[in-house]
């Protein structure tokens, strides 16, 4: 990334003082060079990163905790900047985050379109094999909050956080028709239905997440939102996120999101923690781990909520004590 980023500077080299260039100028300065320079960019970028062609494509069970370090909170990664007008004129005219931001954009542009297209050929786009057990409690890491309409809310935005709290989820993170029929794989297995049915009216629950980042093809989901409400229950009309920003590229490395082609499944427990996760076609072990990991979430999740009762009531029983 050296060689990159010396590239980057070249053209503030030139100038005599950036930091006297008005705003816009600079923004203009910025597109103009990434115009001109975006192969030369890409040769860089493509020199510095392994072939992809030559790496080993054997599938390999996932061995650590994914997901965000801290906790999700209703509101965040909504897609809203939350930045004051004088941060913003602050930051505009930051040398040093123009140069980030540079380096950012140089990377979008460089990446070739149909990358995550070419990379389905190995394994239908499968990046890791679900992990054979759960991620321990203390060592999980986080489902992040997402924030998009949903087919209860219809245009008002909605956070997933506030749909998983004290609820053991299958979460299905998909972008396309595709990717949504991988994530199927695991979540339309008969002996997960069997398994929901049993337990309905429990904790568990499936949720899914539809990511359209593009505006055209977001308008078109909305368009057959009818369609879609008719294929599912009304009680999981609420549990449909369509989401149209907000999320980062750095959001999609933390969850495990090595191809956004493909469709993802989650399983979060009522804390919003990420403790199995699965990719691309389900495998018949997969579908097994998947049953197992959601009936043993159920089990525990029951075992601390008949803890937080014996707790609630101790005081409960001390005064009826004490009274008698």
């Amino acid at each position: 990334m050296s060689s990159l980023f010396q590239y980057l500077l070249a053209p503030s080299a030139r100038l005599t003082s950036y930091r006297a260039i008005c705003s816009s100028c600079v923004q203009s300065a910025d597109r103009q060079w990434l115009r001109r320079n975006a192969s030369t960019a890409a040769k860089i970028l493509d020199s510095e990163e392994p072939d992809w062609k030559n790496q080993d494509h054997t599938l390999k069970p996932l061995s650590r905790p994914i997901g965000v370090q801290h906790p999700p909170r209703p509101g965040e990664n909504s897609g809203v900047d939350p930045r004051s007008w004088r941060e913003k004129r602050d930051d505009f005219f930051n040398y040093d985050k123009h140069l980030v931001r540079r380096e950012e954009l140089t990377r979008k542009v460089s990446k070739p379109y149909f990358r995550d297209w070419n990379r389905t050929k190995y394994h239908r786009g499968k990046t890791f094999l679900s992990p054979p057990r759960l991620f321990r409690a203390d060592k999980s890491l986080f489902f992040p909050n997402m924030v998009g309409a949903t087919l209860a809310s219809g245009s008002q935005p909605a956070d997933t956080t506030s749909v998983l709290q004290d609820r053991v989820s299958i979460v299905s993170v998909y972008s396309g028709r595709w990717a949504e029929l991988q994530a199927q794989t695991f979540g339309n297995d008969p002996q997960l239905a069997e398994y929901m049915s049993a337990e309905k009216g429990g904790p568990l629950q499936k949720v899914e997440i539809n990511i359209e980042e593009d505006w055209m093809k977001a308008w078109i989901v909305r368009t057959f939102m009818g369609g879609i409400r008719k294929q599912r229950r009304e009680e999981d009309w609420e549990r449909y996120f369509l989401v149209t920003k907000g999320v980062t590229d750095q959001m999609r490395e933390a969850m495990g999101v090595g191809n956004t082609k493909v469709g993802y499944v989650y399983l979060v427990d009522w804390m919003c923690r990420i403790r199995w996760a699965g990719s691309a076609d389900a495998e018949a072990t997969e579908k097994e781990g998947l049953i197992a990991g959601a009936r043993r979430l159920v089990e525990a999740w029951r075992k601390e909520k008949e803890a937080k009762k014996v707790v609630n009531q101790e005081p409960v029983v001390e005064k009826i004590a004490a009274r008698a």
